[in-house]
């Protein structure tokens, strides 16, 4: 997917017309119509208003990846990265373990909340 169709899944998504966006962004929406139509791309600042706003990655907009996770938002981040880190040294059976475990503490934490 490019950037033209996830700004427009994005925009959709939200139900914003293209006015609304950008005036979030603080643009013509003519702007943001010739970026859906593929007639014109956003400078550096605009495409990282419009992640900012749609709380996704940069690559994400750019259709690099689709992962919208946002790197380097704060200490969220730092754990998650070495969690990651730690959980690809171990074997694949390690591996099943710590999933095993993940499902029995999120079965766990669900018990606790209807109870």
């Amino acid at each position: 997917m490019d950037f033209s169709i996830r700004l427009r899944f994005l925009r959709q998504k939200y139900k914003l017309t293209q006015g609304d966006l950008a005036a979030v962004i603080g643009i013509k929406s003519s702007a943001i119509a010739n970026y859906e139509a593929k007639r014109n791309e956003p400078c550096f600042d605009k495409l990282i208003a419009l992640s900012n706003y749609f709380k996704v990655s940069c690559d994400y907009m750019l259709g690099v990846s689709d992962n919208t996770l946002r790197i380097g938002y704060g200490d969220f981040v730092k754990e998650t990265a070495e969690f990651i880190k730690l959980y690809n040294m171990l074997t694949p059976a390690g591996k099943e373990d710590v999933l095993g475990y993940v499902n029995y503490l999120l079965y766990k934490q669900e018990q606790n909340m209807t109870v």
